[in-house]
C-alpha cells in the first residue's frame, strides 16, 4: 500500500494543530513547508509531532552551500523526522546535510531523513529541472538519500525517475489541486513510496473526510 503524506501549508497554528489532529488516523505523515515555520516559527514541529505521533518532514528544499545547508539541517533535525532539500547546488551541498542528519542519529538513535528533489511537479519544472532530472536521480542513487521527490502530474516522468533509482523511496506530489492522476500513480509506486495530498485536503471543508476518501483510495492499491 503507497502510504498518505498531508503537506499542511497553512500559516495559522491553530489551523494546522487542529486539521493534523483531525487527518492523523488517515495519514502517515506530515509535510510542512516555509508558509507554516516563517509564520510562525520552527517550534511547530514538536507541537504537531506530538499532538499526532506522526512523522514530520520539513520541506524547506534546501540549496545553499554545505556551511549553510548544515546551519539549516542543524536547526531543522532537531525536531523534525527528515529534511528536503535540493541537488542541484550539488554532491558536497547534499552530503553536508547528511553528516548532519547522521549526527543526529547517533544521538538520538532515531532516523533522520534527507530527501533529495528530482523533479518538481509544476508546469515550470519542464523547463530546467526535468533536463537535469535523470542525472539528479542518478546523484540520489549514489548518495544513497533516505528519499527523492518526482511529480505525480507527469506519470510517465515519475516511472522513469522511479526506473532509476530503484529502492529508494518516493515522496511524490501533485495529486488533488494539481491534477494528478492517482490511478495512474498507483500503477508505479510501491509500499515505501509515498503520495502527496496538500490543498484537496486543508482547503476542503472537512478535512478529515478528505484524509479518509484517500486513504481509502490507497489501500485499494
Amino acid at each position: 500500500m503507497v502510504k498518505l503524506m498531508l503537506a499542511l501549508d497553512v500559516m495559522d497554528k491553530k489551523e494546522a494543530l487542529k486539521i493534523a489532529d483531525e487527518t492523523s488516523d488517515y495519514v502517515d505523515a506530515i509535510k510542512i513547508g516555509y508558509p507554516l515555520v516563517l509564520a510562525v516559527g520552527l517550534d511547530i514541529v514538536k507541537e504537531i509531532k506530538d499532538k499526532t505521533k506522526k512523522e514530520v518532514i520539513c520541506d524547506f528544499k534546501v540549496a545553499d552551500i554545505p556551511s549553510t545547508n548544515e546551519k539549516i539541517a542543524n536547526l531543522t533535525l532537531k525536531y523534525a523526522d527528515g529534511i528536503i532539500c535540493h541537488g542541484f547546488v550539488g554532491r558536497d551541498s547534499v552530503k553536508a546535510i547528511q553528516k548532519i542528519a547522521k549526527q543526529y542519529e547517533l544521538e538520538t538513535g532515531n532516523k533522520k531523513k534527507v530527501i533529495m528533489v528530482t523533479e518538481m511537479s509544476h508546469p515550470g519544472a519542464v523547463e530546467f529541472m526535468q533536463p537535469i532530472a535523470d542525472e539528479l536521480a542518478e546523484v540520489a542513487k549514489e548518495l544513497n538519500v533516505s528519499g527523492i521527490v518526482a511529480p505525480s502530474t507527469r506519470p510517465e516522468r515519475l516511472n522513469e525517475i522511479k526506473n532509476i533509482v530503484g529502492d529508494i523511496p518516493i515522496i511524490s506530489p501533485g495529486i488533488g489541486a494539481q491534477g494528478g492522476d492517482l490511478d495512474s500513480v498507483l500503477n508505479i509506486l510501491g509500499k515505501n513510496d509515498y503520495v502527496i495530498v496538500g490543498r484537496a485536503i486543508y482547503e476542503n471543508e472537512n478535512p478529515k473526510e478528505s484524509a479518509h476518501k484517500y486513504s481509502i483510495l490507497l489501500n485499494k492499491s
